[in-house]
């Protein structure tokens, strides 16, 4: 008995236990009040996924409690606020310093903090972050800590937005999340035609989601100010619009995994737009809009010309179409379309096809592998 108590002296052991209890944040309060040795690792736990600023309220100084509750941190009123000293500070720190993913949705909270406290990150230690941005932010504060892993920023619920909040996050994360690695850009409504930013250098940025609904111009200028850094991972839902992708610049040299959501007209140009020689993935997922057979022909040929060296799985959904008509046929002409293409894939091991069609999956014709030279799995699906 005596043994098995010891092993409760082990930091370690305490934290297990913790990290067990994760989604029984009742027990974990218990645990944290049993002791001084429970306490530590018991709250890092409890206060490490936050989703609310509330739990924070009561821990501000005074004075900065009233500024919150009397003018929810307005601007007038911030502006020239003489931040307490930092032994008010203690509480909100000694918690703050705990989280590691913070799902925040207002960023008027989290902005208003840190722009009284300038000087310093308002969760040092944080590593996921999930935000709803309502205004640009401010230069000079530092919202985004050098540990921010990954980010994702979604618009206001409002059309109106200001259309410098997406740059002006961007600019503030290239600059004080140097560790940042997946980005997801998300639901943004715009008034502008373009994004100002230039190119921003995120060094070890290698995952960028976008689902975002903006126009193509705003896509295109978001793409190139992305563009040069070592992302290797691309989800992007393309907008219904058209977009003339005539960058100077060459887009994500060093993809090796895409996945694109949009028409075929719609994915092939974006596709003839991506430098890299090295894409081993290709995923395109089409749901609504034009699906022609031509637009599928263009579609296939650009694959080949720009991936048929590297890529090693296919897979493409042609969903039903408003200009589909006889989907049965339609699903072999594009088959048709593909298959004399495919012994150009070099190295492609996997092809996935979802096409509009009312026929069983096991109506398609027998796919004879001889011609194609790597194929180890072809799968059939009628959306």
């Amino acid at each position: 008995m005596v043994s098995s108590c010891r092993a409760l002296y082990i930091s370690e052991i305490l934290s297990e236990i913790s990290y067990q209890l994760e989604d029984d944040r009742k027990s974990l309060s218990r645990l944290a009040r049993c002791c001084k040795a429970f306490s530590d690792p018991a709250l890092d736990v409890l206060w490490r996924r936050m989703s609310l600023f509330s739990p924070f309220t009561p821990l501000l100084p005074p004075k900065v409690l009233t500024l919150w509750v009397e003018y929810q941190f307005s601007a007038e009123n911030i502006a020239g606020f003489q931040c307490p000293p930092m032994h008010e500070w203690k509480a909100f720190d000694a918690y703050a310093r705990r989280v590691r993913i913070l799902h925040s949705g207002a960023s008027h909270f989290l902005a208003g903090v840190a722009t009284i406290r300038a000087d310093l990150n308002v969760f040092p230690f944080l590593r996921s972050m999930s935000m709803q941005l309502q205004e640009p932010i401010q230069p000079g504060i530092r919202l985004f800590p050098e540990t921010l892993q990954s980010l994702e920023i979604s618009g206001p619920a409002y059309i109106n937005c200001k259309d410098s909040c997406i740059q002006t996050a961007l600019a503030h994360a290239a600059r004080h999340a140097p560790s940042l690695k997946h980005l997801h850009v998300e639901d943004y409504s715009y008034n502008s035609d373009r994004l100002d930013t230039p190119p921003l250098h995120f060094k070890h940025l290698r995952s960028v989601e976008i689902s975002a609904f903006i126009s193509s111009n705003v896509l295109k200028s978001l793409c190139c100010v992305l563009a040069q850094s070592p992302v290797i991972e691309l989800k992007i839902e393309l907008p219904p619009t058209s977009c003339i992708w005539d960058t100077p610049q060459s887009l994500f040299p060093y993809l090796e995994r895409v996945d694109i959501h949009g028409t075929p007209a719609l994915a092939e140009a974006f596709i003839t737009n991506i430098s890299s020689p090295c894409v081993r993935s290709l995923t395109v997922r089409h749901s609504r809009g034009p699906a022609r057979l031509e637009d599928c022909s263009r579609l296939f040929s650009t694959i080949v010309n720009k991936c048929g060296s590297s890529l090693q799985s296919l897979s493409l959904t042609i969903s039903r179409s408003p200009v589909l008509h006889n989907h049965d046929g339609v699903a072999h002409d594009i088959m048709d379309a593909l298959f004399p293409l495919m012994p150009n894939f070099e190295h492609l091991e996997e092809l996935h096809l979802s096409l509009p069609s009312a026929t069983q999956v096991d109506d398609y014709p027998a796919v004879e592998a001889s011609g194609w030279p790597a194929l180890r799995r072809v799968e059939f699906m009628a959306t």
